[in-house]
């Protein structure tokens, strides 16, 4: 049965984001087109992706108050500084791609197919340079990713393929971390607990809760730089499973 909490915070959250939306889209849309006549494909897609920040930190911290709250932590001791870099993620929600949000640096998520279906926001994300990995070869994949990377600009991916929709982690996929071996670019780990039930797997909607979101320090290229992409997906799985089972035990 539904709670009367969890109706008020549903009805008010997707009619904000219906409306947010339509916002989002007038406005991105007569913005890019000052920005495409003054600038470059470059510039286009880094306000893009600007853009998309924006729009995501009002999705995961105004709209859901105040019955669903984000919770980050940045453990590193210094913001930013490791960049570019790959962030590997665990993957329990729809919602995990949302959460990038909170992360204030450049960055292409590395996502499945489904995130491009969203009406408008997966044209976006398309058009920001967003990667479906189930689309494309591992060469092109590679040779994509290599790109944004010397490029400066950051990747995030969700190594397990598909969400967990439990606290139980998925054994991960080794293309990124190939990616980060050859690159020779930092791995930060990002932990994500709470949501898994937010919405549930199969379904729209939210429940009232607390999402953390804990940034770990990230690991540099000279830690891992004699391991095979098994062991190195392997040493990074282990670090945010230790993590989320300590932030699962703060619920």
């Amino acid at each position: 049965m539904l709670t009367l909490k969890k109706l008020i915070l549903n009805t008010a959250f997707y009619l904000f984001f219906f409306l947010l939306t339509i916002l989002y889209t007038v406005v991105l849309t007569l913005l890019m087109i000052g920005v495409r006549v003054l600038s470059s494909d470059h510039e286009v897609n880094r306000q893009l992706r600007l853009g998309i920040r924006w729009y995501g930190r009002i999705l995961i911290w105004v709209l859901p108050q105040p019955f669903l709250k984000v919770k980050y932590t940045n453990k590193s001791r210094q913001e930013n500084k490791d960049l570019p870099c790959i962030v590997i993620c665990n993957h329990r929600s729809s919602s995990d791609p949302f959460l990038m949000a909170c992360l204030s640096f450049d960055l292409i998520q590395i996502v499945n197919k489904w995130p491009f279906r969203i009406p408008f926001l997966g044209w976006v994300a398309r058009l920001s340079g967003y990667l479906s990995v189930n689309e494309m070869s591992f060469e092109e994949f590679r040779y994509r990713c290599g790109n944004i990377l010397d490029q400066g600009v950051s990747v995030v991916a969700f190594p397990e393929g598909t969400r967990s929709g439990s606290r139980a982690m998925g054994q991960f996929r080794s293309a990124t971390f190939r990616i980060a071996l050859e690159k020779k670019v930092p791995i930060v780990p990002l932990c994500i607990t709470g949501n898994e039930d937010k919405p549930l797997r199969g379904s729209f909607w939210l429940n009232p809760g607390t999402i953390l979101i804990h940034k770990l320090p990230p690991v540099p290229y000279e830690e891992f730089k004699d391991f095979s992409p098994f062991k190195l997906k392997n040493y990074i799985r282990d670090i945010i499973e230790r993590e989320t089972k300590v932030m699962d035990s703060q619920k």
